[in-house]
């Protein structure tokens, strides 16, 4: 009797093993999913036709000037400069990523202020992450800088820009808020024409940080 109790146990055990066999064995083959994957597009520019100017080249207006600090801007009496601003496309990809800025025929103390829109053309949430003026990189406000345009050692242009860092815009968004300020300095030479440009960089909203990045 003692034998045969003996033997029941591996009898069992075999059992046991054979069926978590069978199960593993049908847990084990693969499942597959066929699908697919679509990545998102990172794209921005400069939406043509919203240039909004103080002093544009067409139509023609008075000029204006201003006092330090960008304060009290008021018009003159005369006509004599005026800014022409133009967006352009920089990889031939059809969108406006820069702003070009040609200040002509001005003069110390000339003052002009720029407003333009800003279009999501991607279509993923975007961030303005950097704005670059005259190929300095500005990544936070304030941003307040001088620009020696005609390389005689002395700044010609102070520049004053608005807000819009970090801020998110949806895919076909636009935002309609942003804007600059430009001063022309007293070593400037009169009747000149002054250019400069400007241009954005934007991020993927979810890896948006302030201030530059290694490698960028």
């Amino acid at each position: 009797m003692k034998s045969k109790k003996f033997m029941a146990i591996p009898i069992f055990l075999i059992i046991a093993l054979v069926l978590m066999g069978f199960a593993y064995a049908h847990w084990e083959k693969i499942v597959t999913i066929n699908g697919k994957v679509t990545t998102g597009e990172v794209c921005w520019e400069f939406e043509e036709g919203s240039i909004i100017q103080r002093d544009p080249y067409d139509p023609p207006t008075k000029d204006s000037t201003c006092d330090p600090g960008f304060t009290n801007p008021r018009w003159l009496d005369k006509n004599v400069g005026y800014t022409n601003v133009t967006v352009l496309d920089q990889d031939g990809d059809g969108c406006n990523e820069i702003l070009d800025v040609k200040m002509v025929n001005v003069y110390p103390c000339y003052y002009e202020h720029i407003a333009f829109w800003v279009h999501n053309c991607g279509s993923i949430p975007i961030k303005i992450w950097k704005v670059i003026i005259g190929g300095q990189a500005f990544y936070a406000l304030p941003i307040y800088m001088q620009l020696d345009l005609n390389n005689d050692g002395k700044a010609d242009i102070e520049i004053k820009w608005g807000d819009n860092f970090g801020v998110q815009i949806e895919p076909c968004q636009t935002i309609t808020d942003i804007s600059f300020d430009v001063h022309v300095l007293q070593p400037a030479p009169p009747d000149t024409t002054l250019h400069f440009t400007i241009e954005f960089v934007a991020i993927n909203w979810n890896e948006y940080a302030a201030g530059p990045v290694d490698g960028c």
